[in-house]
């Protein structure tokens, strides 16, 4: 909106500027110009010089007392003043025209000035109970061609936007603006899109505003950004207009309770307008929020926010430096936060095709076709010094951790294909006091602090039609290593349908190739031998050796006596007997693989072990 209030005020400048050269003499008075809820009205205008060639262009000129509305919007300005105006009468005529049928683009690239100045302007828009008023000091717009300002120019800036539920401050330092399509933004809000896909028009290269200060009275909340910038602003039309979209939105927004058929209008016009816009990329930096009130008091700090967008076969991307938060019982820090290679297009897409449709009556394959693609997202350098809340008393909490990363892409039906999650290094202080009975565990333990890693990571293949796990793992200081991988095999896209009848019948054909587990011990093995012979009176190597005498006997009966069987027995005694580094290798007699569904109905899981090829190592 206040993107809209700028161009406004670019718009007044050029459009009741150049009323001024059609009028003789020197000063001429209270000019009214309107027609289809549009008025220009002038109260004076001022030739300062006044030349023989008057018929044709005239180069200074002033006005007084502007005043443009437009639908709800008022745009205000006590003194404009231009130089180097080089537009024919003719043209001038042709764009204040109140019976013209002329678009506005057309009238627009008839501008022409070296210079127009305007030292104080009021934007004032009402929708509904809601109003806002944006008052602009010192725009200079130089270098006015053809409708197209090569820059635009705003010392300061202060927006009061008032309601029912209270009063917002926003104020501005210097704001800039270079390479202008003024006629290309009219164009926007006048013509409807022609087919499904128009082109995009730059609207402007770039823009900077510098001291961003929002304050908000309800929530006693401050909001500043020392400096917002970006550049390449794309555009095209919607289906209805910019203008269109607009009226549709401002329809539906004061209804708490919408119909199906006005979802099927919103929904659609929601999507258009989203997809209607590009931005080559934007960044903020120095961001900071305060909070004073009494339920949430508190600060948040950003060095740097950047958008870079997706062009040229590269993903989009988002990253964030230099988080920080604080409360009165709480400190977190963040160094970077990214998001790569997430889309919007197929929910902008599916929304675009639900016409007459409401969200709470999609099907399973629409709803899916809603979803938008995560992409990667990465978290490092995190850390948090609080309290929390533990069965009524506060626990003092501190945790970090190096790194957090989330992948899903590739999706096919909505369902990712390429998975990764992983944790490094995540450390925290146990609380010797903590309920949790996992904390307990620990303590009892004898852990005072943990340390540990988590991965895991697959990928469907769909020329092999396999899923590859390529690794399932744990790390832990002082604790062990455990680790998995696999195939799993006969997997095809109809595993990923959204008929979840399809999908389990895809499931109950899978078959497993190929599995390798490896269990390492790094000091949880002694740790629990010592709990145990303390709890049991008893000597841990007492101890471990009744584990190691009753694993030869136990883990027969439970697994059988085959060859296979005997290997993984011989291999878990010795580990039990000398924890050290265990490594078990399975793999399906059948080459086609073992059924997974097969297994799982087996009566007796002795039998499984007839239909592998298994190898067991103790080190």
């Amino acid at each position: 909106m206040r993107y809209r209030s700028r161009a406004g005020i670019c718009a007044l400048a050029l459009i009741a500027g150049t009323a001024a050269l059609q009028f003789e003499p020197a000063v001429v008075r209270d000019l009214d110009f309107g027609h289809d809820g549009e008025r220009l009205t002038i109260g004076a205008v001022k030739v300062s010089l006044w030349s023989a060639a008057f018929a044709q262009s005239a180069d200074s000129v002033s006005l007084d007392d502007v005043r443009l509305t437009i639908g709800p919007t008022t745009y205000e300005a006590k003194r404009i003043e231009l130089t180097g105006t080089s537009s024919s009468r003719a043209d001038i005529e042709a764009l204040l025209s109140s019976s013209s049928t002329e678009p506005m683009e057309s009238r627009l690239k008839r501008i022409t000035a070296k210079q127009i100045t305007i030292p104080e302007a009021r934007v004032t828009q009402v929708l509904g109970k809601e109003s806002q008023t944006t008052t602009y000091k010192n725009t200079v717009l130089k270098d006015v061609a053809n409708g197209r300002i090569a820059s635009a120019l705003f010392e300061t800036s202060a927006t009061q936007a008032s309601g029912a539920k209270g009063n917002v401050l926003i104020s501005t330092g210097r704001a800039s603006m270079d390479d202008f399509d003024l006629p290309a933004l009219a164009r926007l809000y006048e013509t409807k899109a022609e087919g499904a896909s128009p082109p995009f028009t730059r609207i402007y290269g770039a823009f900077a505003i510098d001291n961003v200060e929002f304050a908000d009275n309800e929530t006693d909340t401050v909001f500043k950004v020392a400096r917002i910038g970006g550049r390449d602003f794309l555009a095209r039309p919607t289906k209805d207009s910019w203008t269109g979209t607009a009226g549709i939105l401002t329809e539906m927004a004061d209804r708490k309770d919408l119909s199906a058929e006005e979802q099927g209008r919103l929904l659609p016009a929601i999507a258009d307008l989203l997809e209607a816009f590009q931005i080559g990329s934007m960044e903020a930096s120095g961001i900071e929020a305060t909070s004073k009130s009494s339920d949430s008091p508190g600060q948040v700090r950003i060095a740097h926010i950047a958008y870079t967008g997706g062009a040229e076969g590269k993903p989009a991307d988002v990253r964030w430096e230099g988080f920080e938060f604080s409360d009165k019982d709480n400190r977190a820090k963040l160094d970077s936060l990214s998001f790569t290679g997430f889309s919007f297009r197929q929910t902008i897409e599916g929304l675009r095709n639900l016409p007459g449709k409401s969200l709470d009556d999609l099907d399973p394959t629409t709803a899916r076709s809603l979803v938008p693609t995560l992409g990667t997202v990465k978290l490092s350098g995190f850390s948090l010094d609080g309290t929390s809340d533990d069965d009524g008393k506060k626990v003092k909490v501190q945790a970090a951790f190096k790194g957090l990363e989330l992948t899903a892409e590739k999706p096919v039906n909505a369902v990712p294909t390429n998975i990764r999650i992983g944790l490094q290094n995540f450390t925290m202080a146990l609380p010797s006091s903590s309920t949790d009975d996992g904390i307990k565990e620990l303590v009892a333990l004898g852990y005072k602090n943990i340390d540990v890693s988590l991965l895991a990571a697959a990928t469907w293949n769909e020329a092999a039609n396999e899923i590859a796990l390529s690794e399932v793992s744990f790390q832990g200081q002082d604790m062990g290593n455990f680790a998995v991988t696999g195939i799993i095999g006969n997997v095809g896209r109809d595993l990923f349908d959204a008929d979840t009848a399809i999908a389990a019948v895809a499931l109950a054909g899978a078959r497993a190739k190929a599995l390798d587990i490896t269990v390492e011990n790094k000091g949880l093995f002694e740790r629990y031998l010592d709990k145990t012979a303390k709890e049991q009176k008893t000597k841990p190597e007492s101890l471990r050796r009744t584990y190691a005498a009753g694993a030869a006997f136990v883990v027969p009966a439970m697994i059988g006596s085959s060859e296979p069987a005997r290997n993984l027995s011989q291999a878990i005694a010795r580990f039990i007997a000398k924890p050290g580094k265990l490594t078990i290798n399975a793999t399906p007699k059948d080459p086609s693989g073992f059924g997974i569904v097969e297994a799982v109905l087996m009566p007796d899981p002795k039998a499984i072990f007839d239909q592998l090829n298994v190898s067991a190592k103790a080190e």
